[in-house]
């Protein structure tokens, strides 16, 4: 009985074991950012200004919306954000830029699938820190589409105490600030 018991769990750790793999092979990275972006701040340089971007859990389970985000700056990918996660990036200054956020949803009686897309204007200025929130609306059989907005940094550490960091957050996390 036991013998057998041993092989079921050394199936089921194989089984496991190759379902973790799959995530790799089929693509899922979690929360990264492009350095290659244009905005992105290179090494060295001395004008620049701190971008978090936060993306807080939900209370419940939201479908295709739970998936990663996509965030643009000016027609160009600058993330992908995982849900709980909160990310840094060193950004180079701008008046006036366009940020695009993109999901995929379910809309319609049918739950189909659809993506997403809402524009927001942010600038930012050399030395500066911004907190930038990204938070879903569920417009119901319309779909969730997300907001984002700037805000402090009392709330941005509140809202961190419960996320975890990626990137370049990891050396400097919110709550350090």
């Amino acid at each position: 009985m036991v013998k057998g018991l041993n092989n079921i769990y050394k199936l089921l750790i194989l089984l496991l074991s190759l379902g973790m793999g799959g995530c790799a092979a089929w693509g899922w990275n979690g929360t990264q950012v492009n350095t290659d972006n244009r905005l992105v701040s290179k090494e060295g340089e001395t004008e620049y200004c701190a971008v978090y971007f936060l993306r807080p859990l939900t209370e419940r389970a939201m479908g295709f919306s739970d998936n990663a985000l996509t965030i643009d700056l000016d027609g160009s990918k600058l993330l992908t954000l995982e849900k709980g996660d909160y990310t840094l990036v060193y950004m180079r200054p701008r008046v006036r830029t366009t940020m695009t956020v993109e999901n995929r949803t379910e809309v319609g009686p049918y739950w189909l699938t659809k993506k997403m897309t809402k524009d927001y204007e942010f600038g930012f200025t050399a030395g500066e820190t911004y907190f930038i929130v990204l938070e879903p609306v569920d417009g119901e059989f319309r779909g969730v589409y997300f907001t984002a907005k700037d805000v402090d940094l009392y709330t941005a550490k509140q809202l961190a105490h419960n996320l975890r960091p990626s990137g370049e957050a990891r050396k400097a996390p919110i709550g350090n600030l």
